[in-house]
């Protein structure tokens, strides 16, 4: 059941992401092609959200008793988890934002060649929107 409630939150991210890079100017097939990275991108941040409420339930260290009379103090595994899907999901951003024209990419942050954060955009697209 979370799964399938993961899968639909994820698939209205993908497909909110597909339309801010149309907005963007992004063809369709260069859309396309990307599919597969903005679908696992977005399945990426859903976990991510899940994952951050876990840990913040959790302690950074947690103790452990491996039954043989070893005990002590390890990290949570949670949080090396948690690091490698934030590197994956920052890197299928990048390649996402890669995806943007050039020209949209240097009015949406202002400096030119730079890729634009999030934030930038949805700024842009707001003050373009006249909100």
């Amino acid at each position: 059941m979370a799964d399938l409630k993961i899968e639909r939150r994820a698939h209205r991210e993908a497909a909110r992401l597909r339309r801010l890079l149309r907005e963007a100017g992004v063809e369709k097939p260069a859309l396309d092609m990307a599919r597969p990275v903005i679908d696992n991108t977005a399945w990426m941040k859903e976990k991510l959200e899940d994952a951050r409420i876990a840990i913040s339930e959790s302690s950074v260290a947690i103790s452990y008793d491996n039954g043989g009379g070893q005990t002590g103090i390890r990290e949570n595994p949670l949080f090396r988890g948690y690091e490698a899907l934030w590197r994956a999901y920052s890197t299928g951003m990048g390649q996402i934002l890669g995806l943007v024209p050039e020209s949209e990419r240097a009015a949406t942050s202002g400096k030119a060649g730079a890729a634009p954060t999030v934030l930038e955009m949805i700024r842009a697209k707001k003050e373009a929107s006249g909100e």
